[in-house]
């Protein structure tokens, strides 16, 4: 064998012994790092247990609108709470007018003004009278003439 050979047996003899070696000791730095990571990761989120508070939306000093966040009292931090759902339209119930519903309307609306009349009158302290002027007066038949008629 030659000195160039020879050479380069030991260099890759030394080379397996250092990855042999030092491989595992590597991936076990790694993982090490990788543990302190996640570690300083869960020690550094919020871990408020109690209730968060709802802020409203508003506007930003530029104008720009703020949607509505959650507040973390013990952190101090505060993210959108995604509450806004544009997506749907508005469900229509009612359309048009109903002309059939209008004499219904106005004898309720006429009641409850009557009701709102005779109360404030009661309030002030006048002197309130039983008969309507409204109410016409029954027809009364005698008995005595349908007795006669038979």
């Amino acid at each position: 064998m030659t000195r160039q050979q020879l050479a380069l047996s030991a260099l890759t003899a030394t080379a397996v012994v250092v990855v042999v070696l030092v491989a595992p000791a590597a991936a076990l730095a790694l993982g090490a790092v990788a543990a302190f990571g996640a570690l300083v990761y869960w020690l550094g989120r919020c871990h408020h247990r109690g209730p968060l508070g709802l802020l409203p939306p508003t506007t930003a000093d530029d104008g720009t609108r703020l949607p509505a966040r959650w507040y973390c009292d013990a952190c101090g931090r505060s993210w959108p709470a995604n509450l806004e759902q544009r997506d749907r339209s508005p469900i229509v119930r009612f359309s048009g007018y109903d002309q059939s519903k209008l004499p219904a309307a106005a004898r309720r609306a006429a009641a409850l003004e009557k009701q709102r009349h005779s109360l404030a009158v009661r309030r002030a302290g006048l002197v309130v009278s039983q008969r309507s002027s409204e109410a016409t007066p029954a027809n009364v038949t005698s008995i005595s003439q349908r007795r006669a008629a038979r």
